[in-house]
């Protein structure tokens, strides 16, 4: 079985159960708050990446719905596929480790644009992180 394919179906049973969504999450704050990189792209990524957490942290709440299951399922895959650590390139490599991370969590971020400028509008923005 493909690496996208096993990510695919644990963000469909991460999704399904709030104790494996919940790990997911926290896995996914643990792995950011590692990445000590301090340029502006990893910034940018640990932004976009607090972001999407905090969309899937309040989903689990209750507090906010109005963002579809496709999308969450897009964002629980890209959070899956980000702490995977044996993905397309695996993240021991140097240098090149986290490219794919990074990749698939803008691609994610751009193709739900719109269900995050909701959701940033809803909030009153980035400030709050996980």
């Amino acid at each position: 079985m493909s690496s996208g394919k096993k990510i695919s179906d644990s963000a469909k049973e991460a999704i399904g159960d709030r104790s494996k969504l919940s790990k997911v999450l926290s896995d996914s704050s643990k792995k950011l708050k590692k990445l000590a990189q301090e340029s502006s792209e990893w910034k940018e990524l640990r932004s976009k990446t607090n972001i999407l957490i905090r969309m899937v942290q309040v989903h689990l709440s209750g507090e906010y719905s109005a963002f579809s299951r496709s999308s969450l399922f897009l964002i629980v895959f890209a959070l899956i596929y980000f702490i995977t650590p044996t993905d397309v390139i695996p993240d021991f490599v140097p240098a090149l480790g986290f490219t794919d991370d990074a990749s698939i969590l803008f691609l994610i971020y751009k193709k739900l644009n719109k269900d995050i400028e909701a959701f940033l509008k809803w909030s009153g923005g980035e400030e709050e992180k996980p």
